[in-house]
């Protein structure tokens, strides 16, 4: 199965790029680009992925120890994160003064560096906050699958009931209720990966199911690519609850999703390895999302400024276009594929954490 989900979450990275496309201010004027239009309902998406996969990891290793689990969690965040927004904050302060118009509603420089800072340390959407460190936007779901990181992990890995009732209480206090909304998307990842490792459906059930989920997945998708807008939603976006305005739509969709882990998995086992060059170069793919989505934005507003500056005429829409993917791709070769190389050489200059937290790179 992990191969389909690396094509569903190198599909929905893609899809999400494309939706930010659209803005008039990336190379279109004033007419659309070539993504949907509801680029946070692949959030979601990712979000029931994220809670499959955490779920499978924390299974299959035996002797699963918290501090191990939090080292992993944090060096994949902070790998990316860091250096995300150190490129995006010179990114939009060189942009901004080529070409102010681009920025103008997209990046509010009041408390700039405090926003950093907080973004940094994920609690950017904590309780009714909704922080943008500059100009990126779409970092707002990371302080979500933060949270939902540290609460799952304290209640399936801290030793007793009462360190698992503590931690996640902490947690939750920390997050607040508006990512808090959201978690039910995540826990039904966890919930397909545990379905999926115990129960498999016989074959008619699962063509059932898969063409039932699949179809109003499609047929939703469809309809919102040109159709959706966010005044579809009563407060999307504004204070109190922004990103989660939408809850209930959202839990519909990663059902939908869920359904559908559950129903491939007859055919697509959690156990399979697979070993095909079509497999090979989709995980490679997968292996850059995160890169993708955390550092995109900027980077499209920076061409943007760049054109719009006159600096760029030679590029067009899908030139742009393919030129933030290939820029991603260096960022991910330079932060995301070399993971293990920087987990290695944290426990070499901390040793600390080996000898006295049992942390392993």
């Amino acid at each position: 199965m992990s191969v389909i989900l690396d094509i569903i979450r190198l599909s929905c990275a893609i899809l999400v790029v494309l939706g930010h496309s659209n803005f008039y201010w990336f190379f279109t004027g004033y007419t659309d680009g070539i993504g949907p239009q509801n680029g946070q309902d692949y959030v979601i998406v990712f979000f029931v992925l994220s809670g499959f996969v955490i779920a499978w990891s924390i299974d299959r290793k035996k002797d699963y120890h918290i501090n191990q689990y939090l080292f992993d969690r944090l060096t994949r965040l902070w790998s990316i994160v860091i250096p995300a927004l150190i490129l995006g904050f010179f990114l939009d302060r060189i942009g901004k003064n080529l070409h102010p118009d681009t920025y103008r509603m997209i990046l509010s420089e009041n408390h700039l560096n405090f926003k950093y800072f907080i973004s940094s340390l994920f609690l950017h959407e904590s309780w009714f906050f909704s922080i943008r460190p500059g100009s990126n936007g779409p970092f707002w779901s990371l302080s979500y699958e933060f949270f939902y990181y540290l609460i799952f992990g304290a209640v399936a890995l801290l030793p007793t009931i009462k360190t698992k009732i503590i931690g996640a209480i902490t947690c939750i206090l920390i997050a607040g209720p508006k990512v808090l909304l959201l978690m039910p998307c995540w826990m039904l990842g966890c919930a397909s990966y545990y379905c999926c490792k115990k129960y498999t459906l016989r074959k008619t059930s699962s063509v059932l199911l898969l063409f039932l989920s699949g179809y109003y997945l499609v047929d939703l998708m469809v309809t919102r690519w040109s159709e959706w807008s966010p005044q579809l939603h009563e407060g999307l976006g504004s204070y109190p609850l922004f990103y989660s305005a939408k809850f209930l739509d959202d839990y519909i969709l990663a059902l939908a999703i869920s359904c559908i882990l559950i129903s491939i998995n007859p055919w697509f086992s959690i156990n399979n390895k697979p070993s095909s060059f079509f497999a090979k170069v989709v995980q490679k793919g997968a292996g850059c999302t995160f890169s993708l989505y955390a550092i995109h934005f900027p980077i499209m507003a920076f061409l943007a400024a760049l054109s719009g500056s006159g600096s760029l005429r030679f590029l067009k829409y899908e030139s742009a276009l393919l030129l933030v993917f290939l820029l991603c791709f260096v960022f991910a070769l330079f932060f995301e594929y070399p993971l293990k190389q920087f987990r290695v050489a944290i426990i070499k200059t901390l040793p600390v954490l080996f000898s006295r937290c049992g942390i392993y790179s």
